[in-house]
């Protein structure tokens, strides 16, 4: 169960956003003494790594988001600003570093699974050899950290190398990316999505096609990304 820290100045306000996190099986802390803390001592207390995610309240000001935003850098692609349901302000999407989220079910699961997973990619990206969890120890270029990768493309890409170089079929891929089961158009923007990184990835000078098709099977990483 992955953990949540909603930074408020008010927890009554907050309850509903409590409610749907706790049904989505968040583990969920409401705090207004936490942000008084953070705000008044500019430190980050060991506390705050219990939690996975953080959400910055509706109550919270740009301002005081801003302020705290240096403490915050291990949590990149991890902050989240609540919003109403119908904000478009300019002002709080200027805020880079936080992703703007609403009270729908389905904004709060996808917007949390996609920071989620793009914080593992991130993770991994910034190692030149890593040890996925599947034990497989992966090579990747340094230049792969400059070349800009969307969100689909880097999840593509973890799938692929967390597959200790086996074939994965489109339809795995597919389930694994978007979490909603396989589609025409799903697996459409996967024949995209993959045409692209292999584009992007032949910047890097690799010596075989980056990503191979399997014809009948599915996709598979190049060898050359595994020691």
């Amino acid at each position: 169960m992955s953990q949540v820290l909603i930074l408020t100045r008010n927890i009554l306000s907050d309850g509903d956003l409590q409610e749907k996190l706790q049904y989505l099986n968040y583990e969920v802390l409401c705090s207004s003494s936490l942000l008084d803390y953070l705000i008044q001592n500019q430190a980050y207390p060991d506390l705050m790594n219990h939690f996975q995610f953080i959400i910055f309240s509706e109550t919270v000001s740009n301002t005081e988001i801003n302020f705290l935003l240096p403490l915050f850098e291990a949590k990149k692609n991890l902050l989240f600003r609540k919003v109403g349901e119908a904000t478009e302000s300019e002002e709080l999407v200027t805020i880079k570093e936080v992703t703007t989220i609403n009270l729908g079910m389905d904004s709060l699961r996808e917007k949390l699974m996609d920071s989620a997973l793009l914080h593992s990619d991130h993770t991994s990206f910034r190692r030149a050899g890593i040890d996925s969890s599947f034990g497989a120890k992966i090579k990747i270029p340094d230049q792969m950290y400059q070349l800009n990768l969307s969100k689909l493309e880097e999840k593509v890409f973890n799938v692929l190398y967390h597959s200790n170089g086996k074939v994965i079929t489109r339809e795995d891929l597919c389930n694994k990316v978007w979490g909603t089961g396989v589609t025409n158009s799903h697996l459409s923007h996967l024949s995209s999505i993959v045409k692209k990184l292999r584009k992007k990835i032949e910047m890097v000078n690799l010596s075989e096609e980056a990503i191979k098709t399997i014809w009948g099977e599915g996709y598979q990483l190049s060898s050359e990304f595994f020691a």
